[in-house]
């Protein structure tokens, strides 16, 4: 008994070799794709009723050639071939002078069970692998495999036709249909080198780029060209604004640096001081600060950093999901952005939508069953940059950004979406969108959306081919960037209420430090005592008292302090005695003086 071989669980070397040529576009140049033998050469379909007719002149009296005795056939489906003849009247595949006269029908038998096309004389399939050849007799021709003629035919010398009886001539009256080992017939059978094939693609490519094979009235051209002048008179305004805002964003941003209110460490909730003070106590190059030096023990200035990482905690406790829509020349996509999970990166991304970083810029890398990669500008003129297309880059704040990993978001499915980096800590601009689930990518590039709508548009860019560089031969461009819903915002505003806010009350607290150092009153909020409740008065008291002893002036008695025996003395009358004994009185025995 054959034991059965197991199915590989790997590709080997030859298959690797050729999948890498298929995902590269680099099979198309040296290899065919040739018809398969059911389907006609003009429909690209299954046929129904078949019929022949030659594709080179070897059947002509003129042909006394031995090396070329062959004769190839075409298959055709017979109610598509006719009415395509008599427009174009010649030969779909080959371009060559054809009428109908020159058509040969084939008298094809079919098994009813497999509906499947065989042979009549061994009742086997007709295959893509099989060697297929047709006996002709007038305007017909029966249909063999060619091992049936090669056995009963050709070497008993016996040149009858199997079926109707007919004498035939070996080198006129046999056309080879099918034959995988003939390169100059698989040539022919190509799919690519069909004429008609060949003008459909060259239509569409003219159609595509431009719109002059429409006839319209003499009024609609007319509207068309006014709105033509409208447009590009639109397209100028929005370019002069365009330059003008940036211009004057850059003269805005120049002058605010000049302008702008210092945000300190203790508006965003950070208690970090100047370190003047502790520095002086360990250094002898610093002057000495002491704790009443308050200016010298103030809360420091914040850093960008840390204002970014105000802003993005933030964005974290809204818990919200942003939304953009990428428009291509393909088509367009919805993109989910995981601001609650990712807001450094998505806050990048937005602000370079919003900008108009990512229009009009292609996708410069596609690599089937893995991504697509884009979002580089385009480099200029300079032919330095045009192969290195990262040395113009920068990301929303000009520097890269660290990356963001977390366990909740991964590669897995179609159309995630992570940034492109070239290492730990190099995310600028560039993004990829995945064809397939790519485990091996987490925690090395960062996830921050996932396409929710247009993955039929993600299919297409996917089987869309590519050079030997995985660039794809026709251009895949961003045309534009929208966003619909933006929590960054949302972030923003947030953050600048509550900075306001503590800058509100450091101002107040200024205002109260520097009264109480000229011995000023100031407006005490005096709270609502409840009866027999002093609690509140005294711990606000308390506080009060401990906010003021580092300042200027705390051994002068303050005026509006209010004394427990004064409360008490105000509540008496409305105090109701407790029931309780009252408590033991403490003693002290001092220095033993009275023994």
């Amino acid at each position: 008994m054959v034991k059965r071989q197991k199915e590989k669980q790997y590709q080997s070397t030859v298959e690797h070799r050729l999948n890498a040529q298929i995902r590269s576009g680099r099979l198309n140049s040296s290899s065919t794709r040739p018809l398969p033998f059911n389907c006609c050469a003009l429909t690209l379909t299954p046929f129904t009723q078949p019929v022949c007719c030659y594709i080179n002149n070897n059947n002509s009296s003129s042909s006394n050639d031995n090396s070329t005795n062959e004769n190839y056939g075409i298959i055709f489906e017979n109610s598509a071939v006719i009415p395509y003849l008599l427009k174009h009247k010649h030969n779909p595949v080959s371009g060559t002078p054809m009428s109908s006269r020159d058509i040969i029908t084939l008298n094809m038998d079919k098994n009813e069970e497999t509906n499947q096309w065989q042979c009549p004389i061994l009742n086997k399939p007709f295959m893509n692998h099989s060697k297929i050849v047709a006996i002709k007799h007038g305007s017909e021709a029966n249909v063999y495999l060619f091992e049936a003629v090669q056995t009963l035919n050709f070497k008993a010398k016996n040149y009858v036709d199997l079926i109707s009886g007919f004498k035939f001539d070996k080198k006129k009256d046999v056309i080879l249909l099918q034959d995988p080992e003939n390169v100059n017939l698989n040539k022919t059978r190509d799919i690519q080198n069909f004429v008609h094939t060949k003008v459909l693609r060259d239509e569409r490519q003219q159609g595509s780029s431009s719109n002059s094979n429409i006839k319209m009235s003499v009024s609609a051209s007319r509207v068309m060209d006014k709105l033509k002048q409208k447009e590009e008179i639109r397209l100028k305004e929005k370019l002069k604004k365009r330059k003008a805002s940036s211009e004057n964003e850059a003269n805005d941003q120049k002058d605010t640096e000049k302008k702008k209110t210092k945000i300190l460490t203790s508006d965003l909730g950070i208690t970090l001081t100047t370190g003047k003070t502790t520095g002086s106590f360990t250094s002898t190059s610093m002057p000495q600060y002491r704790g009443e030096d308050v200016e010298h023990n103030d809360a420091r200035e914040a850093t960008q950093e840390e204002i970014l990482q105000s802003q993005f905690l933030t964005m974290k406790s809204l818990k919200k999901k942003g939304y953009v829509r990428v428009t291509t020349n393909l088509g367009t996509m919805d993109i989910e952005l995981h601001c609650d999970i990712a807001p450094r990166t998505c806050t990048n991304f937005i602000g370079l939508c919003e900008k108009g970083e990512y229009d009009n810029t292609t996708f410069h890398r596609s690599i089937r069953n893995f991504m697509i990669q884009g979002g580089s500008r385009k480099s200029g003129s300079s032919s330095k940059n045009k192969d290195n297309p990262e040395s113009t880059e920068t990301s929303l704040w000009g520097e890269p950004f660290p990356d963001e990993f977390d366990d909740r978001l991964k590669h897995v499915g179609p159309g995630c979406v992570s940034m492109a980096n070239a290492g730990p800590g190099t995310n600028k601009r560039q993004f990829f969108i995945t064809f397939k689930s790519a485990p091996h990518l987490d925690r090395k590039h960062s996830i921050f959306g996932r396409v929710i709508k247009g993955l039929d548009v993600l299919r297409v860019m996917e089987n869309s081919p590519t050079d030997k560089k995985d660039r794809p031969r026709q251009e895949i461009t961003i045309l534009n960037v929208k966003v619909y819903l933006n929590p960054v915002t949302q972030a923003e505003k947030i953050e600048s209420k509550k900075i306001r806010k503590r800058k509100e009350e450091r101002e107040s607290e200024r205002q109260e430090r520097k009264a109480s150092a000229l011995g000023q009153t100031t407006s005490v909020r005096v709270p609502v005592i409840n009866e027999g409740d002093t609690s509140s008065v005294l711990s606000s008291q308390s506080k009060s008292s401990k906010t003021h002893t580092h300042k200027v002036g705390i051994y002068i008695k303050q005026q509006g302090n209010v004394k427990k025996r004064d409360i008490d003395e105000a509540n008496s009358d409305s105090v109701i005695p407790s029931r309780l004994p009252q408590p033991p009185k403490k003693t002290t025995f001092g220095d033993f003086s009275g023994w």
